[in-house]
């Protein structure tokens, strides 16, 4: 066959590749969106995180996810496509024609190695980036409630800045809070107390929350059962977010070559997670090409449920190798690439015979055709 007509078939059997790489893509996408929305949503009901912040953290969460979502997309499509062609005769007919499995080899590859330069910057550039934009989100949010989202009778507490609220009534058309008891931990062993027959929140120009109570009383209590101050009013204003506080040092928002020169688990495990991200698309590429094989007639998604077993299989491990590396209970050696190598030897195991064989039969055609 001539090179011309190879070239051709590449291109006939990555086609049969994206087009259910594209259904798969958009249908994970769909999948964790949901997952995540209705796991942040549910913050979002009980006044801890604003809408506005909500979305945002929704649309990075899926942007982080992608670095997984794609390589798993990638090999399931492998599988369904190729499946799709052995089950209907058509790899056979390519492999008469001389199209064997190095050629469909290469052709997969190539392809997988796209999708892995695409993982590659997700996972090195722009992982680091969406983390550091989720965690200034939440530190924004830490000390802010949404009046909306309150019910009167009950108690709202946010578990990250300590505060507690409580409303007897709220007039939601004024966003008013009415007999209010606010809580909040202040400087030392105290704890700052607030009745107030009204609440009202406010945004001011330069980005702060302030809460303006009407006619109550504030406590500072101390701990210690001496030192506490009592104090009426008719109007108090509470800055509740003011410069948010520094984040700290975070393994998963630090740039790549801070996490190369680091002796911390924690960064050797976050290093080795980015660094494995596009290794992986590419095994799972490969090894889709073997799990794809079907009987003629046996069904295109004969296989499917087998590959998505291997790869649960996989990606527990590879979690665990990370976490064993995280908790310091290996070394950098083995660390998280064992799971990998272990996938690595597999394939090898499986296509050095059939590349030998194929290899012979390239062989005595050619010496078959010299005169």
């Amino acid at each position: 066959m001539s090179p011309l007509r190879f070239l051709q078939l590449d291109r006939y059997l990555v086609w049969e590749v994206l087009r259910p790489f594209a259904a798969t893509c958009g249908l994970f996408i769909l999948l964790f969106g949901g997952y995540t929305s209705a796991k942040l949503l549910a913050d979002a009901e009980a006044g801890e995180l604003p809408m506005d912040i909500v979305w945002m953290l929704i649309g990075l969460r899926i942007i982080i996810a992608m670095e997984v979502l794609l390589p798993i997309a990638l090999y399931l499509s492998v599988v369904l496509g190729l499946g799709r062609l052995y089950s209907d005769s058509e790899m056979t007919a390519m492999a008469a024609c001389g199209y064997g499995t190095g050629r469909l080899l290469w052709a997969v590859f190539r392809l997988a190695f796209v999708v892995a330069v695409v993982v590659a910057c997700l996972a090195i550039a722009v992982r680091p980036w969406a983390y550091q934009q989720s965690y200034a989100l939440k530190n924004r949010a830490q000390a802010r409630f949404d009046i909306d989202k309150l019910e009167a009778g009950r108690f709202h507490a946010n578990e990250e800045s300590g505060y507690v609220v409580f409303a007897e009534r709220l007039d939601r058309e004024q966003e008013l809070l009415q007999e209010v008891f606010f809580a909040q931990p202040g400087d030392g062993d105290k704890t700052e107390v607030i009745y107030a027959r009204s609440m009202h929140q406010v945004d001011r120009d330069d980005g702060r929350l302030a809460l303006v109570f009407h006619d109550g009383y504030a406590y500072e209590i101390d701990v210690r059962g001496s030192g506490d101050t009592v104090m009426s009013f008719q109007t108090f204003t509470l800055v509740m977010a003011g410069t948010p506080e520094p984040m700290g040092y975070k393994s998963k928002a630090a740039p790549l070559a801070r996490l190369w020169g680091s002796d911390n688990p924690k960064d050797m495990a976050e290093l080795q997670w980015r660094l494995l991200r596009p290794v992986s698309a590419l095994l799972l590429a490969v090894l889709a090409i073997p799990l794809s094989r079907t009987a003629p007639r046996q069904g295109r998604y004969a296989k499917a449920v087998i590959a998505i077993i291997v790869f649960a299989l996989y990606y527990n491990l590879s979690s665990m190798a990370k976490t064993w590396v995280k908790e310091d209970v290996v070394g950098v050696v083995p660390g998280a690439w064992w799971p990998d190598a272990l996938l690595l030897l597999f394939i090898i195991a499986w296509y050095v015979p059939v590349l030998m064989a194929w290899w012979r039969g390239r062989e005595l055609a050619l010496n078959w055709g010299t005169p």
